[in-house]
């Protein structure tokens, strides 16, 4: 059956490759992407059902786009800092200890928990350098959410699909220094799984279980899916499923990243984490505050505004938690709602922050009429079960 979505994703992809093509040295794959666009666009225009076509050319052309940057080594100082991280753990120092002297401004804190230093430890043992693992985040995020189309439908997956691959946002950030990336990629495979737990078949019930665990580490990667995880829970409760073993084995999933360093040395952790909201002190970025500086002093108001940043987040959440959040979709779009809300009233906001917003925001939209119940058919109309 033809879907208007399906043709929107191909027409997105044929403006990518038509943007993307050098005319002086026209590229093999992109031309090769062009010529495969416009036939998926012809057959579906017949009335051919291209929706697995469709999805998959979106996971291709996000490699194309991806693969095709030089990471930008001047960049953000994060992933110079993880390096340096990693580097003082294999020689068995605590990496929230040892001052950082490869961060802008040297000795900067170490504000990423313990999980953002195991996602990249393989990619340091084996090549000695991480530059290149958000390039392959960014694409297996185009995947994930490629991917849930087999449950969730073609038709369903391919525009927000496309809509990652193409955004060349995402893929810069997942070339200049920073983790966001990666970070969202871990969220986006928990909701992923999530899509896949039945309760019907071995293979669901162990999703069920690497879902959680994805979601774990997420929190234990980057502060930001502290929101997106209760979220999730509430629409298991709202869906009928064991929200409180998935909370358990996200919550243990935590401990092992985090309470080893915990215990290490409890003040320079918790000190690090919170550094988090505190470090920077100068007004900068995306945000409202730095917006106002534009035209007005600002620097008396900054109290107020981190009040609310701090306030206004959590009743956000508060009234989400307390919703009948009825799909996974809607429970990831909330996360990113509260996230934003955060962003917009903090003092320093940088872009790749909105790069793990879009990987979530495109994953919510593909599931927005997706819910978590055991039907693998399941949907949003005919959600019943009760609240726990």
């Amino acid at each position: 059956m033809r879907s208007r979505a399906n043709d929107a994703a191909i027409l997105a992809g044929l403006f990518w490759c038509a943007g993307g093509i050098d005319l002086n040295q026209p590229q093999l794959d992109r031309v090769l992407l062009l010529i495969t666009g416009a036939v998926l666009l012809g057959l579906s225009v017949r009335g051919h059902d291209q929706g697995p076509y469709v999805a998959w050319y979106a996971v291709i052309i996000g490699a194309s786009e991806r693969f095709s940057r030089i990471p930008f080594l001047d960049g953000s100082d994060v992933l110079r800092a993880t390096q340096e991280a990693l580097v003082n753990l294999l020689q068995g120092l605590d990496p929230y200890t040892v001052p950082l002297t490869s961060t802008i401004p040297p000795g900067s804190p170490l504000v990423y928990p313990p999980g953002e230093l195991v996602w990249y430890l393989p990619a340091h043992l084996v090549f000695g350098d991480l530059t290149r693992v958000d390039t392959w985040a960014g694409i297996l995020t185009t995947a994930a959410i490629a991917a849930v189309g087999a449950r969730a439908g073609w038709e369903r997956v391919a525009l927000p699909a496309m809509l990652y691959a193409t955004w060349g946002i995402g893929a810069f950030r997942a070339i200049d220094g920073s983790n966001d990336v990666s970070a969202a990629f871990m969220a986006v495979l928990g909701l992923a799984l999530l899509v896949f737990a039945d309760r019907s078949t071995r293979f669901g019930r162990v999703c069920f279980i690497l879902s959680a665990i994805a979601l774990g580490w997420a929190v234990a990667f980057k502060q930001f899916a502290v929101v997106l995880l209760p979220l999730v829970l509430r629409h298991l409760a709202v869906a009928g499923r064991d929200w409180r073993r998935y909370g358990l084995i996200s919550l243990v999933t935590i401990g092992v990243f985090v309470l080893p360093f915990l215990l290490w040395d409890p003040g320079a952790f918790l000190s690090q984490q919170m550094a988090t909201i505190t470090f920077h002190q100068e007004v900068w970025g995306a945000n409202l505050p730095a917006l106002l500086q534009r035209y007005v002093e600002v620097d008396g108001l900054l109290p107020a505004f981190f009040a609310a940043e701090i306030l206004v987040t959590l009743a956000a959440l508060a009234i989400g938690l307390r919703a009948r959040i009825p799909t996974i979709g809607v429970a990831t779009l909330a996360a990113c709602g509260i996230i934003l809300i955060a962003l917009l009233l903090a003092k320093w906001t940088t872009q790749p922050y909105f790069a793990y917003l879009g990987g979530l925001a495109s994953m919510g939209l593909a599931l927005v009429d997706r819910d978590a119940r055991a039907g693998q058919n399941a949907g949003r109309a005919d959600l019943a079960a009760p609240a726990s």
